[in-house]
């Protein structure tokens, strides 16, 4: 998959497929609009190409807050999945005043048509242009609406996503995903209290703007090296310590070394329980050994 940048001098001279969202979490309502882009692509033997935004739409339009710069996926990551989906161009395009004012012709003029497009494909909610009009097919392309995807609960977002994550529904959020909900973190030294109680942990610095799941202890699989391993992982303030900073512990079964220094992937499986301020040591190994029967019980 090949990754750039839109500007003026952007022109595409084969024609393609053109799918248009902003994608946050790439989940399975998003899914279902790479799934047609797929099976259109193999009728006409073309390329697949997508328009984003490094960033939320929301910004540009809305009061700034720290939160706005959360997202479901790293860059990273958002990026793999487009290409597990069958993008072939992946192309970023800065949300601007500018961009957001054009009407739906110069939309169409300015930037639709310059990806040479024989068919494009939204979602039902894909509006463009100042008018906020629903982009609609042309002389020079075919547009394909995806209608709403949804399940016993409503309708499949990344607001609903997000919710789920920030409250510690993460098999919720894996269900509505289609895949397990991932963070990668930097090993660092912490107190190594971990070690002390017969379970040293990963202390992980979250670098990426990511929603972490909320405080509590969850059973995970790590991704190290190419290999996945089961563990448990702990979000929270070491309450029983008197912790005040919040940190991401990962301890990881059957697994020795040292490995500070390195990038772990936590993938957030199921919640176990919430954070619990014990008396005392013993009630925390007693605590912690019952933790581990769970997350090694776990089945996917």
């Amino acid at each position: 998959m090949e990754i750039l940048e839109f500007n003026e001098e952007i022109k595409f001279d084969e024609e393609l497929i053109l799918v248009l969202g902003y994608f946050d979490g790439l989940h399975l309502g998003h899914q279902a609009l790479f799934a047609e882009a797929r099976k259109v692509a193999a009728v006409l033997n073309l390329k697949i190409a997508v328009l984003t935004f490094p960033e939320k739409p929301t910004l540009t339009f809305e009061k700034f807050s720290p939160d706005m710069l959360l997202k479901l996926t790293s860059d990273q990551k958002r990026a793999d999945l487009f290409a597990e989906n069958g993008v072939d161009y992946l192309v970023f395009k800065d949300f601007t005043s500018d961009f957001a004012h054009q009407t739906s012709e110069e939309f169409s003029k300015n930037v639709v048509l310059k990806f040479n497009p024989k068919v494009v494909i939204t979602g039902f909610d894909y509006t463009t242009g100042s008018d906020m009009q629903n982009l609609k097919s042309t002389e020079d392309y075919r547009v394909i609406i995806i209608p709403e995807q949804a399940d016993d609960q409503g309708k499949i977002s990344s607001t609903r996503i997000r919710k789920a994550v920030e409250e510690g529904e993460i098999a919720q959020a894996n269900a509505l995903l289609g895949y397990a909900y991932e963070t990668t973190g930097l090993v660092v030294h912490g107190f190594a209290r971990g070690r002390q109680l017969g379970y040293p942990t990963a202390n992980l610095v979250i670098k990426d703007f990511i929603h972490l799941p909320a405080v509590g202890v969850y059973t995970c699989d790590v991704l190290f090296h190419g290999e996945r391993h089961r563990g448990f992982a702990s979000i929270g303030y070491n309450d029983t310590f008197n912790g005040t900073e919040k940190t991401v512990e990962v301890h990881i079964f059957d697994f020795s070394g040292e490995i500070y220094g390195e990038k772990l992937t936590v993938l957030w499986l199921d919640k176990i329980r919430d954070m619990i301020k014990f008396e005392n040591m013993e009630q925390l190994i007693a605590q912690m050994k019952e933790d581990e029967r769970i997350a090694r019980r776990y089945r996917l």
